[in-house]
Order: structure tokens, then sequence, then C-alpha cells
């Protein structure tokens, strides 16, 4: 079996994060998931923020995802688990609010 894929699409590098969005996940996100914030990076591209990167060289970027207990993403039973996600739309609220 062969793999012949028919486009490609522009990854995105991130800029390192300032220090005020470097500094706020640890205060926010420890408050509400009573954990350190984690990080991760993956291969995978994600097009528009390669476009917005492009549009907004020097803006601060904070990409978010809703993966919560069993939510088995991008599978056939893939769905949103709503509490996770409540506390996920806090802590980015939290992030957002302490922007300079």
């Amino acid at each position: 079996m062969v793999f012949e894929g028919d486009s490609a699409a522009t990854g995105w590098n991130a800029p390192p994060a300032a220090p005020w969005l470097s500094a706020a996940p640890r205060r926010r996100l420890d408050g509400e998931f009573r954990q350190p914030a984690a990080y991760m990076g993956e291969g995978g591209t994600i097009p528009f923020m390669g476009m917005l990167g492009v549009k907004f060289p020097n803006a601060q970027m904070l990409v978010t995802g809703v993966l919560g207990p069993k939510s088995n993403a991008h599978g056939p039973n893939e769905f949103l688990h709503v509490p996770y996600a409540k506390r996920v739309t806090v802590a980015t609220a939290m992030v957002v609010a302490a922007a300079p």
C-alpha cells in the first residue's frame, strides 16, 4: 500500500511567547485544574494558524483544544466532554484577561 497525498498545507511555527503569556497559564491554570499547565507540540499542521501568523506577525496566540477523558479525537465515537470543555473555557478566559 502506498500513500499519495494530493495536496499539502503549510504548518505554523509559533514564535516565543511573551513573558506575560508564559506566566499566565502557570498562574491561571493551576487554580482551575489544580495542577501545573502542560505544553505540547506536535508535527501536525494548523494551516489557519499559519495564515494568522502571516497576517499578525507580532500577535501572541493561545491555541487550545479539548480532549477530555475518553474523547477519542477524530475517531468514530468522538465527542466533547462538556465538564472538561467548561474548565478549558474558564482557564482560557483567565489567560486572556491577563493580557496587557
